[in-house]
């Protein structure tokens, strides 16, 4: 069962989520592998919940330069 958070959206369960998305992306997560996938997603999630918890104005957001790997000088 999820857990309600206090803004009413559900608390992300990270078990659930991996077993959604493992599949979908094609990845195999054995047992030895899933405490330690388990704690990143958790980790992950704390950390999206702080960048989302920071105060940006709509009118902030501009794109960012192009990026293009390669050497300097090397040509496109």
């Amino acid at each position: 069962m999820n857990e309600i958070k206090s803004d009413g959206a559900k608390a992300f369960d990270a078990a659930r989520h991996l077993d959604a998305m493992a599949p979908t992306l094609g990845l195999t997560i054995t047992p030895e592998q899933r405490p330690g996938v388990l704690q990143f997603l958790a980790t992950a999630e704390r950390m999206a919940e702080v960048v989302q918890a920071a105060p940006l104005a709509d009118a902030s957001f501009e794109l960012a330069p192009a990026f293009r790997p390669g050497l300097p000088g090397a040509g496109a």
